[in-house]
């Protein structure tokens, strides 16, 4: 399971005192507090975009994890936004880097939360334009008739949803 990177800070980000823990004026919830500077250390929910890529016959292009969390499981393209794109964009990106394989006309899935990731999974369909090819996060790509999607080998509760969801529109 993945940790917000924020999780553990201890030092305020603005005047670099130790953080303590305390309810601020005005919340219910215990939160981390520079008690020098009065500077609150929230600690949100990051947002993740990506894109189920599917090709004028109805497959959809899934890429094997190279990385960790859960190597060697499948997944549809996507990762955490940039400061400055749009979801769409991050998207596209994302696909590019890992498919090695350009998106358009993206249409919103749906949004998922995993709150023990502390992530915001924002997944779009978009239509596949050439071939795809393993990028360096991915250990291989290849497309997958929606009745042929491997289930029990994907990377994350949110990637089965967005799927299971994607398929059911499609019938």
């Amino acid at each position: 399971m993945s940790q917000h990177p924020h999780t553990f800070s201890r030092y305020c980000m603005h005047c670099g005192q130790r953080l303590t823990t305390a309810i601020p004026e005005g919340d219910s919830k215990r939160r981390m507090v520079c008690l020098d500077c009065g500077f609150i250390h929230y600690i949100n929910p990051r947002p993740v975009a990506g894109a189920i890529p599917v090709r004028e016959d109805g497959a959809i292009l899934l890429v094997r994890r190279a990385i960790e969390p859960r190597m060697g499981t499948w997944v549809f393209p996507g990762g955490y936004m940039d400061v400055g794109e749009t979801a769409e964009e991050a998207a596209a990106r994302e696909t590019r880097e890992e498919a090695l394989l350009d998106v358009q006309d993206l249409s919103l899935v749906g949004v998922y939360t995993r709150t023990e990731a502390g992530v915001v999974v924002i997944v779009y369909e978009g239509r596949a334009l050439g071939e795809a090819a393993a990028g360096e996060e991915c250990l291989e790509v290849a497309w997958f008739a929606p009745g042929a999607i491997p289930w029990e080998e994907l990377a994350f509760d949110s990637t089965e949803w967005a799927l299971r969801e994607w398929v059911a529109r499609r019938g």
